[in-house]
């Protein structure tokens, strides 16, 4: 069951500030099931509660101003460098003059991560301190429904109270009209999946993103675009030119043929977590290749994809900025390009595109591996853990609740990964803590 969102607000009195700031004036809660992200110390009335004070209008402002980039930007490497994102995702944006929260909202597509964390330096002169340090999760439609009816009261405010404002009501329209227009809401999925706000991404990228010439597929371009961002047209272009050669495959690819597969009726989509869908598939895969909880080699792993196990210690590469598959004439078939020579890499990502291919219905040409922190993404790096790694099988093989540098790279060689997936997989079942992925290997 997922936690529901709940912003709170009353309205106070204010007879200071401008007009917007005099009648928006409120005490404002934001919380996520019994958890609030707006838990603050109040070091003048020395006294602790669920709630701030600020202006709700600028609040608002800034989640219309914001919107398609809050509701489908995943969070880049570095985002806590880079002040564009930031100014999109952070709450501490609003602006005003208020002591907003440092509150961050971040989207893999189909959730919305909501994550506070008090400052680590107080500022003097601020009057109030949050303390509550919080990581949610919610649905991408229960975030909207919150923010719509937030939305909405402010508005009725705005226009009971008869305050001349054309840039609120404006945004909103606008947001709401694009949200009911298909072809609106993929424009402005791809704008924000690539980290651009409304109408700022070039028009060369967008025509590429939206005409899709060479049909590799609206859902795998919105991938490529959270993984290269601005750099999406030059990804593209590699991409095309891949697909476009009469090559079969090119030089740096390996054509591999995806094995038979029942759909499994026992992979559940209902309230599970990608990660748990993918956990659950790759068992079900084992079990129906007879893979039991050994682990594979290569030669394994290429047989059941009918393909040459050169193809794992083979240094060809391409630039796409990630792995992936293109699919070929041939049902079932796949050229395979790899952006790197690691053997324990190219397993890992050979397994994930597996995983897209054995769960994910569409038929698109384009089947990326991407970095990017999409729900999607999350699903086929949990398939290529369990598959290659299964958590049971490899707490067998360490049998110990502490493994040390020694336990983590034997079982690395015993099931032919690498030692920062052992620790991914350690850490992802509760055995070790998140500090473990600091090591270096």
């Amino acid at each position: 069951m997922n936690d529901q969102m709940r912003i709170e607000f009353e309205w106070l009195d204010r007879e200071t500030g401008s007009e917007m700031d005099r009648a928006f004036f409120a005490s404002i809660g934001l919380a996520v099931g019994g958890e609030y992200l707006t838990r603050i110390e109040d070091l003048v009335a020395k006294t602790v509660c669920n709630h701030m004070r600020g202006c709700a209008w600028r609040l608002a402002t800034w989640f219309a101003a914001n919107w398609w980039r809050l509701r489908w930007e995943p969070a880049p490497d570095g985002w806590t460098k880079d002040a564009d994102w930031r100014l999109a995702h952070s709450m501490a944006a609003s602006g005003g003059g208020y002591v907003w929260p440092n509150m961050v909202f971040t989207s893999d597509c189909d959730y919305i991560e909501i994550a506070m964390s008090p400052d680590a330096k107080r500022v003097a002169f601020e009057p109030i301190h949050y303390i509550n340090h919080v990581h949610a999760r919610i649905t991408a439609a229960e975030f909207e429904q919150k923010v719509d009816e937030f939305m909405e009261s402010v508005l009725s405010r705005l226009q009971s109270f008869g305050l001349q404002d054309k840039r609120l009501p404006h945004l909103w329209a606008e947001v709401l009209a694009e949200r009911h227009d298909s072809s609106a809401t993929q424009r402005r999925k791809l704008e924000a999946m690539a980290g651009f706000d409304p109408d700022a991404a070039p028009d060369e990228l967008l025509k590429q993103l939206l005409e899709d010439d060479e049909q590799l597929g609206k859902n795998a371009l919105a991938e490529v675009a959270a993984e290269t961002r601005h750099a999406t047209g030059q990804a593209l272009k590699v991409i095309r030119d891949l697909g476009r050669s009469r090559k079969k495959p090119n030089p740096g690819g390996f054509r591999a043929s995806m094995p038979a597969w029942p759909a499994p009726q026992s992979v559940s989509n209902d309230g599970d977590q990608p990660w748990q869908r993918a956990g659950s598939l790759a068992r079900h895969a084992r079990k129906h290749w007879d893979l039991g909880n050994k682990p594979i080699r290569n030669s394994a792993l290429a047989k059941l994809l009918d393909t040459e196990a050169c193809i794992f210690t083979d240094d060809s590469t391409v630039e796409t900025h990630m792995p992936l598959g293109l699919r070929t004439e041939k049902s079932g078939t796949l050229d395979i390009y790899f952006d790197r020579p690691s053997s324990t890499t190219r397993r890992f990502a050979v397994s994930r595109l597996l995983g897209d291919y054995l769960y994910f219905a569409n038929q698109e040409r384009l089947i990326p591996a991407t970095h990017a922190k999409t729900s999607r993404q999350k699903f086929q790096r949990a398939f290529a853990q369990e598959f290659l790694c299964p958590i049971d099988a490899l707490l067998e093989k360490i049998q110990t609740t502490q493994p040390d540098e020694d336990d983590i790279s034997e079982a690395a060689t015993h099931f032919h990964v690498s030692p920062l997936m052992v620790r991914t997989t350690l850490v992802n079942h509760g055995k070790l803590e998140r500090e473990a992925l600091t090591w270096t290997d």
